[in-house]
């Protein structure tokens, strides 16, 4: 694991919790929820919200916020096994990806293959275009930040 990865997760598991927003004073670390990173207690998204970009499987997604802070969101989900294509809907912003359970295969519109094991993390780039694969009962935490952080 690259140094900056290992950053990355430490600051993700010291930083994420089941709390909402922190208060502007509140520094303390915080723990993750072991229930919803277990899979327990997260709330389904409509089926129909990636019919857009789904290109094989059937999408039976569940996902829960684990921490939203000034700067940070923190979250899990979990999916059936399904593959999806962004290629019309390219990541939005950076993503920190730390697989879970599952097996996830990143593939590259230039066809260049991924795959992530549990305890595999990786890093997804602003504008990623290409295919999501999730196989087996797949969870990952994702941490993004904010998209209109609060100012301190």
């Amino acid at each position: 694991m690259s140094k900056t990865l290992g950053c990355a997760l430490i600051l993700a598991v010291a930083f994420a919790a089941n709390l909402p927003v922190l208060a502007a004073d509140d520094t303390a670390p915080v723990k993750l929820d072991p229930e919803k990173r277990a899979g327990l207690n997260l709330t389904a998204i409509p089926p129909d919200a990636y019919k857009d970009i789904l290109v094989a499987g059937e999408l039976n997604m569940r996902v829960a916020s684990l921490f939203e802070g000034k700067e940070l969101r923190v979250s899990i989900f979990e999916s059936t096994p399904a593959k999806t294509n962004h290629r019309t809907r390219p990541n939005d912003q950076d993503e920190f990806v730390y697989v879970l359970s599952g097996k996830l295969i990143l593939t590259e519109p230039n066809g260049k293959v991924h795959e992530y094991l549990p305890g595999d993390s990786l890093v997804l780039p602003v504008g990623y275009t290409g295919t999501w694969e999730m196989q087996g009962n797949y969870r990952e935490i994702a941490v993004v930040p904010q998209k209109n952080p609060q100012k301190k």
